[in-house]
């Protein structure tokens, strides 16, 4: 940080190890500019087809089961400003002023002027925003580990189908990983120039870090996570014998951009959830109600369904490991033996002085810490990763460095080892995108090898728990309708249906003439799943006319009830 070496003519020039920049980094490692250049270019045509196949395939998901209240949420918000700040029913609204409203907040705006129903401008945004994260991941790698390793976090981030199947459907905790990124990559530019980061650093970090917390207000702890760093890189500072002068001096320097920052993300913060300001410790109520979040669902691990505040140490890193690509899981495996080995060789106090081992605790923490954090503390959890999504981009980040030193290493000791090794990882990547395309649009079903894939992890654990498939069976049951008029009820009119599940998931796709009831024995169909909601209806419905599979498993299924004699 500041640290400098003398060039030939005894001028300062910025110390390569120290300076924590893509430039610096690449010559560092001595890599030419021009050689560069190609994963740049591949990166470009990466980011225009996937905002392609966004813009293509954004109308195939389903409504998750949180949506129609977080729409409803967004709207309440959107008229708390209309209204010029009279309109407060947000601030009652269920329990989701607790949570941030800038997703909600923006597609209720977008739904002004779009030219789409509510629900799929809403996957739209999601999808983008999921395109923008994807480029604040892209830099992040770029400013740690230069472009071949930006390459690769790219490419590992797109296919990773919890990230990917998430950004559609789920509108709190995927905006909130993205946004985490965001503020991930300004926190490590300021690390990066910490002796004076300019304005535009301090403000990046100040909006993404504000609408993070104003999305969820658990990303408060990334706060902690930069302080922790600069302790650190404070206190090896000193002991490499740095004078408490220039120490102070850096304080002096970095106070009014670090209030600054503060200050912005506070009024982001507050722009996108104006409850958190109404009262002095609203926020530190939104804490607390998280922290014993009285929602107890039995949850489906391992064949068992145990209540959601009863799940075992192991769940979250058990899904990490369940559900991550297998090559980002030898990736941070690979991370981990270079950091071990870093720290080693150099020893902790000589380490962290370097911007750039900053930079990495920085990543680190924010992965190990609420992994740690939930072994320890044991709150409730449910609904696979979800709650958790936003550990997932820096550990997939964290891998793709561990993949590209591993790389770099191996090609370092037989000149061959690089092109080898490269085939077989393309050849994942190719394998990973076909997986993820026979699975659209459910790819946050996803589960790797090790649980035996999607068919290995039926009835063990949780699949399609938001009920999105409920669209597809509409639309199928719509379509059977269509086909076989005779199979309308005689008798009465509409065609009744019972879904299990969110009516609004499967209500929105509902055709003239059909209605749903929440009442299973005057229903002529019934849609369901094969998930833990639907368990106790399973064996007690009739014949099976259409079911949602997926890489052969089904996840949903629609059912015709009035031949069935044994239907209570």
């Amino acid at each position: 940080m500041g640290a400098t070496t003398c060039a030939s003519d005894g001028s300062p020039k910025p110390d390569m190890i120290t300076s924590g920049t893509v430039v610096d980094y690449h010559r560092r490692t001595g890599v030419p500019d021009h050689i560069m250049a190609w994963p740049r270019a591949v990166a470009g045509g990466i980011f225009i087809i996937t905002a392609l196949v966004i813009l293509t395939t954004f109308r195939d998901y389903g409504i998750s089961w949180d949506e129609q209240l977080q729409n409803t949420y967004g709207q309440k918000l959107l008229a708390f400003y209309t209204s010029g700040f009279q309109d407060r029913s947000a601030f009652s609204y269920i329990n989701l002023f607790l949570y941030g409203g800038f997703f909600d907040l923006l597609a209720a705006v977008a739904n002004l002027i779009s030219p789409f129903d509510e629900y799929a401008t809403r996957h739209l945004i999601g999808g983008l925003i999921f395109l923008g994260g994807l480029w604040g991941g892209w830099r992040l790698t770029r400013l740690l580990a230069g472009e071949r390793a930006a390459l690769l976090a790219l490419i590992m981030l797109l296919t990773t189908p919890l990230l990917y199947g998430h950004s559609f459907i789920n509108p709190k905790d995927s905006p909130l990983a993205w946004l985490l990124i965001w503020a991930t990559y300004f926190a490590c530019r300021m690390l990066a120039g910490a002796d004076r980061p300019s304005w535009g650093v301090v403000a990046g970090f100040a909006i993404s870090f504000g609408l993070a917390v104003g999305t969820r207000v658990i990303a408060g702890v990334y706060l902690n996570y930069l302080v922790a760093v600069i302790v650190v890189a404070a206190v090896a500072r000193m002991l490499n014998g740095e004078t408490p002068g220039r120490q102070w001096a850096r304080i002096k320097t970095n106070a009014p951009r670090l209030g600054f920052s503060l200050a912005g993300a506070f009024a982001a913060m507050a722009f996108v959830w104006p409850w958190s300001v109404q009262q002095p410790f609203n926020i530190v109520a939104a804490l607390r109600e998280f922290s014993h979040f009285a929602f107890y669902p039995n949850v489906l691990w391992n064949g068992e369904l145990i209540p959601a505040d009863q799940m075992p140490q192991i769940y979250l890193p058990g899904l990490l490991l369940l559900q991550l690509p297998e090559y980002v899981l030898i990736g941070i495996f690979a991370a981990v033996v270079v950091a071990v080995g870093a720290l080693w060789q150099r020893g902790p106090v000589k380490l962290f002085v370097k911007p750039r081992a900053q930079q990495y605790l920085f990543l680190a923490l924010s992965v190990v810490v609420p992994i740690g954090g939930y072994m320890l503390l044991h709150p409730t959890v449910y609904n696979g990763l979800r709650h958790f999504l936003f550990i997932v981009p820096p550990a997939v980040i964290l891998g793709a460095v561990g993949l590209e030193k591993a790389l770099v290493f191996a090609t370092r000791h037989y000149r061959l080892a690089g092109p080898l090794l490269s085939v077989p990882l393309v050849i994942f990547f190719v394998l990973q995108i076909a997986t993820m395309i026979g699975l659209h649009p459910y790819q946050y079903v996803f589960y790797n090898t090790v649980a035996g894939g999607v068919r290995g992890a039926a009835y063990r654990f949780e699949l399609d728990y938001w009920g999105t498939s409920l669209a597809e069976s509409m639309r199928e049951l719509s379509r059977y309708l269509a086909e076989h008029p005779e199979t309308r009820p005689a008798n009465r009119n509409p065609v009744r249906v019972f879904s299990c599940g969110d009516r609004t998931s499967a209500g929105h796709f509902l055709p003239p003439g059909v209605v749903l009831t929440v009442v299973l024995t005057e229903a002529d169909f019934y849609l369901g799943m094969t998930g833990v909601p639907c368990r106790d209806d399973y064996d007690r419905v009739a014949h099976t006319i259409f079911q949602v599979v997926r890489l052969g498993v089904t996840i949903g299924y629609v059912r015709n009830l009035r031949d069935d004699q044994s239907n209570p």
